[in-house]
Order: structure tokens, then sequence, then C-alpha cells
């Protein structure tokens, strides 16, 4: 052979043992890879089958095998359905179609969620996803099948289901306002209640700040908040707060509000359960009047039994005594007792009409009618360009048994002090609807108002804010209402009017 041949030959050898080396080590490589995937394949909790087109079993992973108690060899070869499910025709569940066939035809990835009875009998759920295998743009001739018991994962969702719906139920049958707040002050909960109790619907408050119910100047949450995250602790967490609230409509009202936190993933919520006692506060005062009221008739009627014999005396004397004078001056001094002593003998009359016990002259009665008899005559007494009346009396509002002519005295009584409060001038307003157990009559008028320590004291016999007057009329009136088995009380502010409210039974 030439030089030249063999030298070109060795340099082919050399060549061919570099090429041959690093097949070599893509071998190695590949049985690494190859090892590390079967590894993988094997170690997955997940059962794994790789597919063919035509439903035949390729390749499954120890997890399958152990879970179905098989060896590979009784597997690989036969149709996935006949293994899996035991069938002869490729698996369904309900609506959805073989996950493998819907794969093929798409292209793309499929999953469904179906349950399965396992060897020994047990029903679980399973997530099984088929992923289409292809090669260089073809059409997918294998397919991957991972399936993955969510059994305990769906328990544990639909008992959070339940719990959600419990604590849902809970929360909206609840009577009191539960409002939750985040470290922003926004409000994040707001059960039924607190939408029956404030006026918003969720929508309107979900977001918004906690001021739109309970303004700074009726409670500072703000610093309430802050001392918490800034200390972990607040003397107002735990036990029970009285503060003031506003509703939608701007009335404002009382609550009593108990505090606690929660903190989740480094956030704090707030949880306010509220109670509105505006009711309780209206008992508390009608039974604090009541009692006053039973302490001052009962000396109120001592010391007009008192009263009454000794102005009989005084009066009968006076008139024996005048008989028998002729100077003009002593008969002039005389008359004037007599006049002071009518005066007082009209003062115990009152004082009748306070302590007795009424006995009513009842009847079916429209309360509307009664009303504008009323106005017919207080429109006699006072000058129409001075005192105007506004009535809003309901078409709804049905008989009810009372004694009109009494009541009609509780309507003038009343009437009569708003017009006394109106100076220059002003409008009555009296409306009329049902209640729950009957009518509800308010009358209003624009005022000076009442401050709420005479507010406790109106209907006391003799208290009164005005110069003139027994201070007997509302007291008259108040058990008048009472006789009817009603309700009778005051709303009022110092400069913006008063409205007394009557409630009176249908029966």
């Amino acid at each position: 052979m030439e030089t030249r041949e063999i030298g070109r030959l060795t340099e082919e050898v050399k060549v061919l043992r570099e090429t041959l080396a690093q097949k070599e080590q893509q071998l190695k490589d590949l049985k690494v890879s190859s090892l590390f995937l079967e590894t993988l394949f094997d170690g997955i909790s997940e059962e794994i089958m790789v597919v063919g087109g035509d439903f035949i079993i390729e390749d499954v992973n120890t997890g399958l095998l152990d879970n179905y108690r098989l060896k590979k060899e009784a597997v690989v070869g036969r149709k996935c359905h006949e293994i899996i499910h035991q069938s002869n025709e490729p698996c369904k569940f309900g609506k959805h179609p073989c996950p493998l066939e819907e794969a093929r035809r798409t292209g793309e990835r499929v999953e469904v969620t179906h349950q399965h009875r396992q060897a020994d009998g047990e029903i679980k759920e399973v997530v099984r996803i088929m992923y289409p295998v292809a090669i260089g743009g073809e059409a997918p001739k294998h397919f991957v099948e991972i399936s993955r018991d969510v059994t305990d994962y769906q328990d544990l969702i639909r008992k959070l289901h339940v719990s959600e719906k419990k604590f849902k139920t809970i929360l909206d049958t609840a009577t009191d306002a539960i409002i939750s707040i985040d470290e922003d002050h926004k409000i994040v909960l707001f059960n039924d209640a607190a939408k029956r109790i404030f006026g918003y619907s969720r929508h309107e408050v979900s977001g918004k700040n906690l001021n739109m119910l309970i303004p700074p100047q009726y409670g500072d949450h703000y610093r309430f908040v802050r001392g918490f995250l800034e200390t972990g602790e607040h003397k107002a967490m735990g036990r029970p707060l009285s503060l003031s609230a506003l509703r939608k409509s701007g009335q404002e009202f009382p609550i009593e509000i108990g505090l606690s936190h929660h903190e989740m993933e480094g956030k704090v919520t707030f949880t306010a359960i509220i109670r509105d006692v505006s009711a309780q506060r209206q008992l508390e005062k009608k039974l604090l009047r009541s009692e006053r009221l039973a302490a001052v008739g009962q000396t109120v009627a001592h010391v007009a039994h008192e009263i009454k014999n000794p102005l009989m005396i005084i009066g009968g004397f006076s008139h024996q005594i005048k008989t028998n004078l002729t100077d003009e001056k002593a008969i002039q001094k005389l008359d004037m007792i007599f006049d002071e002593v009518g005066r007082l003998e009209k003062l115990v009359a009152n004082l009748g009409d306070f302590t007795k016990v009424y006995n009513l002259v009842k009847r079916p009665a429209d309360i509307n009618s009664v009303i504008q008899d009323v106005l017919k005559i207080m429109g006699e007494i006072y000058p129409p360009e001075k005192y105007h009346f506004q009535t809003d009396l309901s078409p709804n509002v049905e008989e009810i048994s009372c004694d009109p002519d009494k009541l009609k005295q509780v309507f003038i009584n009343i009437i009569a002090n708003g017009i006394e409060a109106m100076e220059d001038g002003g409008t009555i307003r009296i409306s009329t609807g049902k209640s729950y157990e009957g009518v509800e009559i308010r009358l209003s008028d624009e005022g000076t108002g009442i401050s709420e320590e005479d507010l406790l004291r109106i209907f006391e016999p003799f208290y009164t804010t005005r110069d003139s007057g027994s201070g007997l009329g509302l007291s008259i009136s108040y058990k008048v209402v009472e006789a009817h088995k009603g309700e009778i009380w005051a709303d009022s502010m110092p400069g913006k009017g008063t409205t007394f409210v009557v409630r009176l039974p249908e029966r």
C-alpha cells in the first residue's frame, strides 16, 4: 500500500474511534437519563399509563401496578379500558367521552373528574389527565394518562362548603349586626341583620370605610385599630361598649358593640357584633317615666284630697263673712279670695283628671276623622296666616276601638304645646299609618325643641318649660293613652322641633 493511502485510513480509523467514543458517551448519558426518567416514572405516586391511539397500553408505572395489584406483563399490550374499568368498550364518564378519544380528536390536553370503584370495593374520586404526545408536527400516536386520587381533597372541599354554608346561615339568621373590617377600616363582612339595622345593602358598604356607619365623633375606631396593631392588645377588646351609630336615613341611634379580632397570613380582621338598643332605651325611659308618674300620682292624689276640704271651708266662710260686710274694700278683698279659691278648685279638678282611673267609652272610630275634627277646632282658635297644619293621613288606616272624645283632648294638648313652642309661627305636621298592632300617629312642630333631660320629665304633672300653663296637659294625655293600652313618647333635639308619637292598638 502506498504511504498516502495508509495515512488516510489511519485518519478515518481515528475519526471513527472518536465517533464511537461520542456515541458510547451518548449511550451512557441516555442510560443515565433513562434511569432518571424511570426512577421518576416509578417514583411518582400518581398512576401513569402510556397508551397508543388504539387503546393498547405501552407502559405503566409502579403506582398504577401497586394500586391494581397487577404485574407489568399482565398489563402491557392490553387495552386500557380492560384494565382500568374491566370493560370491552372505551370509557365514558357521564356526559364526557373517553379522554383518549377526545385528546386524539383535538390534539389537546383533556381532564376528567369521576368516581371510580377500586378493587377492594372502595369508591374513590379520580382526576384523569390525558396528554397527547406529537413528534415533528405529526398527529399524536402516543398518549400519557396521569390519574390522581382526589377523594380526600374533594371531601375537604365539600366539608369547607358545608362549613361555609353553616357559617353563612348562622351569620344571616343572627339578630345582631355582624360587621368585619380590615386594617384599613374597610368593611369586608356585612350580614343580613346589619342590612336591616343600618338600612344599607352589602353592595353599598362593601369596601367602604366604617365611618359611614360609626362616624369618629361617635366612636374613634381609628385609634382603637391603630392601638391594637401597635401593641397587640386593647382594653376595649372582649367587653361590650356603648356607642352611637348612624342609619342610612341619617338617624342617630344607640348601640352596644362587642369586638374581637382574627389574624391570618399576617393580616388582622376586626369583627364587631352590634346590637341596636333603641327599643331597649325606649323601654327604659318608659319604665322610668311610669315609676316617676306613679310616685307623683300618689303624692298628687293625697295633696288634692287634703286641699279640697279646706278650700270648701275657706269659700263657705268667706261667703258668710261677705254677707255681713259693708266696707267696699273688704268686699273687694273677699272677691279676690273667691277668684283664687275658684282657680284652686279648677286645679284640684284637673288633678283629679290626672289621678283618676279612666273609664273609657269605646266605640269603633276612624282615627283620621278624629284628627280632622281636632284640626277644625284648632284652625278656629289659631290664626291661619301664622300657623299652618299639614296632614299625611294614610287611607290604609282601619277603624280602631277607642274613646274618640278623650283622644281629641290628647291631640289638642299636643298641638297646643307645639304651637306655643313656635312663637314666630310655623307648621304642625300630622301623619297616620299602620303600626305592628294598630295605628301610629305622629305630630311634629318646628319649635325650639326639648332637651334630653326635659324629655324624661315632660309627662310629669306640673312640669313645664313654659312661663304659663299648669303642666298637666301632657300628664293627662299620657294617662288617656295608657288607658287605651297604647304608647306615647317624644323625639326631639333643641332647635330642631319635636315629634310626638302615639301608638294605639286596634282594640
